[in-house]
């Protein structure tokens, strides 16, 4: 298999949120369809808000490669259904890997050198009562003592943790479709978490870390390799209706 080499521009981690509410659906699919390879199947089948977060995500995709002067496309891997950055003959990238999270409203999107994950949530979400079934009582525990965004606001124990297993099961390309119990976050007095797996995914870490942003009324939980997490080399942008124009 042919590997093409990205850009040796990025060197950290670019995180885009994108509130779209305010946008046009036929805007977001216009641009989103401009990351998709040609030809790639017609998205089918899923309600209006549904296709709107879809299209939302691919159009921030699309703006975030225009921004970092990137080329290339997006299209999801065959056995698992995790994202790869493509070149136009779907040849994967070297050195750049994509991911993404929306809820109805806002989209965020990370690109990294190394496997990424991110997962985006409303701070007050009530996660209470599904959160036993994918964390193990010592992680609830430790998570009870306190859980800190890197500004070091205080965050809800429980949706802490879920956001923090959903970007860390995406990050190695597993995604909540194969489980999230499999990976424990150890929360601690840094603002940099650590993360342990007994289960290898399609794409490796070999010492993946994770932190949590707080954006109101949002979290955003990003895991990727230790060495760029470690150094605080996470830029964050914001994409606005001004982009579709």
């Amino acid at each position: 298999m042919k590997y093409v080499d990205a850009t040796n521009k990025l060197h950290g981690i670019e995180l885009f949120l994108f509130p779209f509410e305010e946008c046009e659906t036929a805007s977001l699919e216009r641009i989103g369809k401009q990351i998709l390879l040609p030809g790639s199947p017609k998205r089918e089948g899923k309600s209006v808000t549904r296709m709107r977060s879809y299209w939302a995500g691919r159009c921030a995709l699309s703006i975030a490669f225009k921004r970092l002067n990137l080329s290339g496309y997006v299209q999801p891997e065959s056995n698992y259904g995790y994202l790869q950055a493509v070149d136009s003959d779907g040849h994967p990238l070297e050195n750049l890997y994509v991911n993404l999270s929306h809820t109805d409203s806002i989209v965020a999107v990370v690109l990294a050198p190394f496997p990424v994950g991110v997962d985006i949530e409303l701070a007050d979400r009530d996660a209470a009562r599904v959160i036993s079934r994918v964390a193990s009582q010592f992680e609830v525990e430790l998570a009870h003592q306190g859980v800190f965004a890197t500004n070091g606001k205080p965050l809800d124990p429980n949706i802490a943790l879920w956001s923090a297993k959903e970007a860390a099961a995406k990050a190695v390309g597993l995604g909540m479709k194969f489980g999230l119990n499999c990976f424990e976050i150890n929360f601690s007095q840094e603002q940099i978490y650590t993360v342990k797996s007994d289960k290898k995914g399609p794409l490796e870490l070999k010492a993946p870390s994770l932190i949590i942003e707080s954006f109101d009324p949002y979290i955003v939980s990003v895991c990727s390799e230790a060495e760029i997490m470690s150094s605080g080399r996470i830029s964050r942008s914001l994409v606005s209706s001004f982009d579709l124009s």
